[in-house]
């Protein structure tokens, strides 16, 4: 039986995972000597997006998004009051230094309703649902840029889904692309099952009342997010990564995820010894050497 206490925890995910705030980008290139430009896009359902494009060497392109409630920078986990995934930052300033410094351009862009990006319509965030537009939009910019030949892609958990849901919906906009990097992608009854186990509520009771409260704020079910099925849509080359003991996730998920992809360039590594979700996303700043591998093996 759900407290009234434990639906209010309930209430309080559906509330932050549909309208998660808008965090502070602490950092720019800049910082990193790089140069860069503030550009903006719209996607097909009026959402104007905001990017930095960091210019390299040559004219292939890593198109980089971001996780929820993160933004281009990253997230500012170190800051007061933004200690719950685990109390540090995660910066994609040093991967994005790594890439440029490899000869790649990167375009990292935010998805709606986080960093400098509008809302959209509905003032939501869709966990990927929607976001896909913003992923058809950037390969749109990048792809009417004279200074690019080639793209490739970075994606992490929201962005992922966004990724999946854009190939699901419109593999002729990935014809082309040369790989991607899939960090963490999210089945969203997992979450909110493993969100349940964390605030001592039964798995199956937990999402059950939470389903309803999620649909009345965004008009989705949970399992509208199950985004497991849309790996089957993955043709590109593409390097998984994730948490193996991630406490907001399963493993197992992602596995079966590779194994669904139906293209045979394709490679998983495990992060082991923390329960942090966010470390995988601040890997490949920390260890950039396996990310300029993959991308340099596939221009």
């Amino acid at each position: 039986m759900i407290s009234p206490e434990q639906n209010n925890m309930l209430e309080v995910l559906a509330s932050g995972l549909s309208k998660p705030p808008r965090l502070p980008i602490l950092r720019k290139p800049a910082e990193y000597d790089m140069a860069f430009e503030e550009v903006s896009f719209v996607t097909e359902d009026g959402v104007e997006v905001s990017a930095w494009f960091m210019p390299g060497a040559t004219g292939h392109v890593i198109l980089s998004n971001h996780f929820s409630p993160g933004n281009k920078y990253g997230f500012a986990g170190h800051l007061d009051g933004l200690e719950f995934a685990g109390g540090f930052e995660v910066n994609f300033l040093p991967r994005y230094k790594a890439l440029v410094d490899a000869g790649y351009s990167v375009l990292a862009y935010d998805l709606r309703g986080h960093g400098g990006s509008g809302d959209s319509a509905e003032g939501i965030s869709g966990v990927g649902y929607y976001e896909w537009q913003e992923v058809l939009a950037a390969l749109d910019y990048v792809r009417g840029r004279k200074d690019i030949t080639e793209i490739s892609l970075y994606t992490m958990c929201m962005g992922a889904n966004a990724t999946l849901n854009a190939m699901d919906k419109r593999p002729e906009a990935f014809e082309g692309l040369k790989s991607m990097i899939c960090i963490a992608p999210l089945k969203g009854r997992t979450t909110i099952e493993r969100q349940c186990e964390k605030m001592g509520i039964n798995p199956e009771e937990g999402v059950a009342t939470f389903a309803p409260i999620y649909n009345e704020i965004t008009g989705l079910t949970v399992d509208d997010h199950n985004i497991i099925p849309k790996a089957k849509a993955i043709t590109l080359p593409t390097f998984f990564v994730q948490v193996r003991d991630d406490m907001n996730s399963r493993w197992q998920d992602v596995q079966q995820m590779y194994e669904l992809a139906t293209n045979a360039d394709k490679k998983i590594h495990y992060i082991e010894d923390t329960p942090w979700r966010f470390k995988g996303y601040q890997f490949f700043s920390d260890h950039p050497q396996q990310m300029i591998d993959w991308f340099d093996a596939h221009k």
